[in-house]
């Protein structure tokens, strides 16, 4: 329970007070939680993982090959990058759960979703839906683990995968769970119980027992007659996998990165809520003395700029009552500063603004900031790994699988073979194949950065060998290249711009048998770098001269000078 609260009053703060009529109590003007959350998603899973089917027996390459198609289609089909993405989100609150299988009955909704018969599936597991053996200190040791979910009562009554089910009943669908715990689900639609559901439908476990190698099914509620043994024949390590990033020693629950942000954000909410309270009682008014009164009215009625007649000017004066503390503004600025550190450097990850005067300073910060990054991609790419194999298992060992795929022929873009992925096809056995995932397939990566890497590459390893290539019969297509420019600087103008034509060619007369020859451009060509120099600023920076002004310091002009440059 203490877990499913912690995360349930995470995920309230990470929505924030506009999301839903059960969301924070308070405004949370200065979301730092889903800025944090939002920005390590992005850097851990932005796109859905590529397999590589590999294998060490070279008779087996091309059902390799074949494979991996049929792996890299189903990813695709069953919208796995997605599933993973919620489950990062859920590592990044709690613990990150994927179940995976393969649908034998007819199309049945589990968890929102309809799985096609013969199809394997992925779907996150929520915290709130979770149980396992509390007991162990490692996932490993665990006697028994399942998760809960709610099937049409008239299509498990129907179905032959159960027993028992003449006494089943209804499960009344409610925004808490047995324990009394407020589920997340309850910040969209509310805690209200028996809600209008178009059938009626029941709630069921499935337990999965890793000694007797089993997996049971037994409804939520009533009785608790089992309604379906069967023996696992899946893998080995069962239909769960289990995604987290800080592992606490001696304890099988980890701690959630969101754990560690919560008393900044909330403690810079706060702040940022108390000053503004006092801005908005902060007033200026026209003091009078009396006797003076005329004066005042005349002044309150003059426009701006406008000539007045007053008999004592000394005797009306402007006063300011209230306004934001200076120290307590300060004192905001710190903790933004402490949560941005404690996250790891957010704005070098988030690309918010740049960190050094220099850009290369500022890679190097971001090489630096990375590493923890890259521990948290390592964690995703093994755990997105364990599922992908699942999968693969679920693939090669169904039957009645037929994927009708399409491969393409190296070296020939535009030829292609059809090939279909069936069980008739396969050859060899499931462990004969190593499953990898491309390391940098779920990587966010932009078009500047590709170009980047298309120019780097160019230079680095075309251009200087382009006369060794052009004696091996390998030239480049500046036509292709181009265009791919054009599109990833989304400048399409530059198809237009450009007129792509055969180059003329040139005779040498008197020479018999002279092959013609491509008219070059003669002269020469110089290029002038000038470097210029231009004051910056960083938002640390900024933020430190800032806060040295308002607790009474004196910083330097040129401190002050860079709280009025932009970052960008």
């Amino acid at each position: 329970m203490p877990f499913r609260q912690q995360r349930y009053e995470a995920i309230r703060q990470y929505v924030g007070f506009h999301y839903s009529d059960d969301g924070t109590s308070d405004r949370v003007p200065v979301n730092l939680l889903e800025l944090a959350v939002n920005i390590y998603t992005q850097q851990v899973a932005a796109r859905a993982p590529k397999a590589l089917v590999q294998t060490r027996f070279r008779d087996l390459k091309p059902m390799a090959a074949d494979f991996e198609l049929a792996l890299n289609h189903l990813i695709k089909e069953i919208r796995l990058g997605q599933t993973i993405r919620l489950a990062v989100i859920d590592a990044l609150f709690s613990l990150g759960i994927i179940k995976s299988g393969l649908e034998r009955r007819a199309s049945v909704e589990i968890a929102g979703f309809l799985h096609d018969v013969g199809q394997p599936f992925a779907d996150v597991v929520s915290l709130d839906n979770w149980v396992h053996d509390t007991t162990a200190t490692r996932l490993e040791q665990c006697q028994f683990m399942g998760d809960r979910y709610r099937l049409p009562l008239e299509l498990v009554k129907e179905s032959k995968a159960f027993k028992n089910t003449a006494q089943l009943q209804a499960t009344v669908k409610t925004g808490y769970n047995e324990s009394g715990d407020t589920k997340t689900e309850s910040l969209s639609h509310g805690t209200e119980s028996d809600p209008d559901e178009y059938k009626d439908h029941i709630e069921l476990w499935d337990i999965w027992l890793p000694l007797e190698n089993l997996l049971l099914t037994i409804p939520a509620e009533g009785e608790g007659k089992t309604l379906r043994i069967i023996e696992w024949d899946g893998p080995e390590t069962g239909p769960y996998k289990v995604l987290s990033f800080s592992d606490v020693p001696g304890n099988i629950m980890p701690l959630a990165p969101s754990a560690l942000w919560m008393d900044l954000h909330d403690l810079a909410n706060r702040l940022f809520r108390k000053l503004g309270r006092q801005a908005e009682r902060q007033k200026t008014v026209l003091g009078v003395q009396a006797g003076s009164e005329d004066d005042g009215d005349r002044i309150i009625k003059a426009n701006d700029g406008e000539a007045l007649k007053m008999d004592n000017p000394d005797r009306a004066r402007e006063y300011r009552f209230g306004g934001i503390d200076q120290p307590s503004l300060a004192f905001l600025l710190q903790v933004k500063d402490l949560f941005v550190y404690l996250g790891g450097n957010l704005d070098t990850l988030g690309g918010l603004s740049p960190m050094a005067e220099t850009l290369g300073q500022d890679q190097l910060l971001a090489q630096n900031a990375s590493k923890r990054v890259a521990d948290m991609q390592d964690r995703v790419i093994e755990f997105s790994k364990e599922v992908i194999c699942d999968l693969g298992f679920y693939l090669w060992n169904d039957p009645l699988i037929e994927l009708p795929l399409t491969k393409r022929v190296p070296g020939f873009d535009n030829l292609s073979v059809p090939v279909t992925f069936d069980a008739e096809s396969r050859e060899g056995d499931f462990f004969d194949y190593n499953i990898e995932i491309e390391p940098f397939s779920m990587q966010h990566q932009t078009p500047q950065m590709k170009l980047q890497a298309l120019v780097q590459v160019f230079q680095q390893f075309l251009a200087p060998y382009a006369p060794m290539m052009a004696e091996q019969g390998i030239g480049i297509n500046f036509e292709a290249l181009l265009a791919i420019i054009s599109k990833y600087t989304n400048v399409s103008e530059l198809q237009d711009i450009l007129e792509f034509a055969a180059p003329p060619t040139v005779y040498k007369p008197g020479v018999v048998g002279q092959p013609p020859q491509k008219m070059g451009m003669g002269g020469t060509t110089r290029h002038i770098s000038e470097r210029v120099n231009r004051p910056g600023a960083t938002r640390s920076g900024k933020d430190a001269a800032l806060m040295q002004t308002l607790l009474g310091g004196n910083p330097q002009a040129s401190e002050l000078a860079a709280i009025r440059r932009p970052t960008g």
